[in-house]
Formats: C-alpha cells, sequence, structure tokens
C-alpha cells in the first residue's frame, strides 16, 4: 500500500490540465469491408518504417511498434487490423493536431495497400482476429483464454490522459465518476468488456474492469487497487504476496473507467470510456473531458 501511495505522489511535479495525451484506436478494412490481413498491417508498419517513423519494437520477424522523432508510437492492439497511436503529451490545443497528423500518415500507408479505417467502435463478425505482439500479450492470452480475449480484438475506443497534481488526482477522478454516464451513453464495447471479465478462464473480480468511481481520498484508491491480484506469468497472486512488483504493468492490468497512470515526474488521469467515431469528433471528445474536470 505504502509502495502505491508512494508511487503516485513522490517526486511529483505535474498541475492539473497543463498536458494532454491522446491514445487513439483505428481498426482498418480492405474495400468489401473484412478486417485486413496481417500480411497488410506489417505492409503499412513497413512503409512507415521507410519514412519518418522508425522501427521501436519487433517479435521476430513481425514489427510492433513504431516510433518518430517527437515520441509519437503507433503499435498493434490485439488485433492483426488495428492499430493504436499514442501521442506525445501536448496542450489542449495541440493534442488533436498531432493525432490527425499521426493518423493521417497511417491512413496514406493503409491507402497504398488497399485498407481504409474503420470509423466505428465495434466491428462486427466472428472471426478471431488476435494478433501477440510481444509477451505481456502472451500471458494474457494464457491467462484468459482465447474465446474470452478474442472478442476485444474488434474493438476500438478513443482515450486521453489528462495531467493532474497529487493534491487535485483524487477530486479529478471524482468529478469523472460522478459522469459516467455521460461517457457511457456512446460506448457500446462496454457490453464486450464485460463478456470478457465474466468469461475469462482468470477469474478476475468484477470491478477489474470499469472499477469503483468515488474515492474518499489517495488512500481508498490505493486499498481498492491491491484488492485485485497480480498477473505473475500466467496465473493471478494476492497483491501483498507479490514482491518486486512491477507498478506500472500492474496498473496497466486494471481496467477502470478513469485510472491513474505515472510517466516519469508526471501523474495523469486516463479517462478510457469513449468510442471510435470519426476523427471530426476527437475535438468534441477531448472537450467532454476538459468541461467535466473544470465545472
Amino acid at each position: 500500500m505504502k509502495k502505491l501511495i508512494r508511487y503516485f505522489t513522490e517526486g511529483i511535479t505535474s498541475q492539473t490540465l497543463h498536458t494532454i495525451g491522446a491514445e487513439i484506436e483505428t481498426q482498418f478494412v480492405d474495400k468489401d469491408g473484412k478486417p485486413v490481413e496481417t500480411k497488410v498491417s506489417q505492409h503499412m508498419l513497413r512503409f512507415l518504417a521507410e519514412k519518418q517513423w522508425k522501427v521501436e519494437g519487433l517479435k521476430g520477424d513481425l514489427i510492433t511498434t513504431l516510433v518518430d522523432k517527437d515520441g509519437n508510437r503507433i503499435f498493434y492492439e490485439l488485433g492483426r487490423h488495428n492499430m493504436e497511436v499514442s501521442t506525445k503529451v501536448s496542450t489542449q490545443t495541440g493534442v488533436i493536431d498531432i493525432a490527425k497528423k499521426c493518423l493521417d500518415q497511417l491512413y496514406k500507408a493503409a491507402s497504398v495497400f488497399g485498407a481504409e479505417p474503420y470509423f466505428a467502435p465495434i466491428l462486427s463478425g466472428e472471426e478471431d482476429l488476435l494478433v501477440i505482439p510481444d509477451e505481456r500479450d502472451a500471458v494474457w492470452l494464457d491467462l484468459d483464454g482465447r474465446d474470452a480475449l478474442a472478442p476485444l480484438a474488434r474493438t476500438s475506443s478513443v482515450q486521453f490522459t489528462v495531467s493532474v497534481s497529487p493534491q487535485e488526482a483524487v477530486w479529478v477522478l471524482n468529478k469523472l465518476g460522478e459522469r459516467i454516464n455521460l461517457f457511457l451513453g456512446d460506448y457500446p464495447q462496454d457490453r464486450v468488456w464485460k463478456r470478457y471479465i465474466h468469461e475469462s478462464a482468470a477469474g478476475y473480480l468484477p470491478d477489474r474492469y470499469g472499477g469503483p468511481l468515488i474515492f474518499a481520498s489517495l488512500d481508498e484508491y490505493c486499498r481498492s487497487l491491491a484488492r485485485h491480484k497480480v498477473v505473475v506469468g500466467a496465473s493471478l497472486v494476492p497483491f501483498a504476496e507479490v514482491d518486486n512488483l512491477d507498478i506500472s504493468l500492474y496498473l496497466r492490468s486494471i481496467w477502470w473507467h478513469f485510472r491513474l497512470k505515472r510517466y516519469g515526474n508526471d501523474l495523469c488521469v486516463e479517462v478510457r470510456p469513449m468510442a471510435r467515431r470519426e476523427d471530426s469528433l476527437f475535438q468534441d471528445q477531448m472537450e467532454k473531458v476538459v468541461k467535466v474536470i473544470c465545472n
């Protein structure tokens, strides 16, 4: 518990709403609306790697992650056809432009190989689209079982990561939590996530997804986190029994709608339940987050 609290407070210099980052998932389909094959998404990544992007992650011959000179990243999000753009942090006025610039480059690469972006949060169908680009995803596959995990590969979301001060972190979480219906009103993948938690062979607590929404203090937030077991290999181990805990990795395995994350000396709230729609809606989605926090 003390380790978690220190993680969220020691050395933190960030201020609330000073910076914001975006994480945008996009599924790609062919001219017939079918999810592209792995060879197509690989062609897209190799095309970009020959331009202003460089390869940051590989699994065998499979390119898994690209990074540009500014620190923006493109990588697989579970599905062989599903790519995530993760922007560097910027200002409220700058982050959307950065995201669109990265996406435009990804769309251009897709068009070269007969693919196009699919602007919706869920792609219908039953085909297993999972791609396992790294060891972490391989662990989830062993832990959950393929049947439980596969439907998540057909979903895509928009997420914003907003800087906060340690003193205001819980206040921001509560502001967002009080308005959860504003976010879930257009988040159809909520049912896919609930099904995943229910059907996973791991035996997660029901609120490992979604989570509690209101907290009395940072201590309570950390106590609520610590109820959830830690993924060790392909097993779940009680929090108190894990030595040398990788806190960052642990936090990524608890899929609350609004969760704290740390990047260097910056503390952030990640806002997760937003559907992937047309690019023209990014600004409105970001403003919705900011307005909830400010009002």
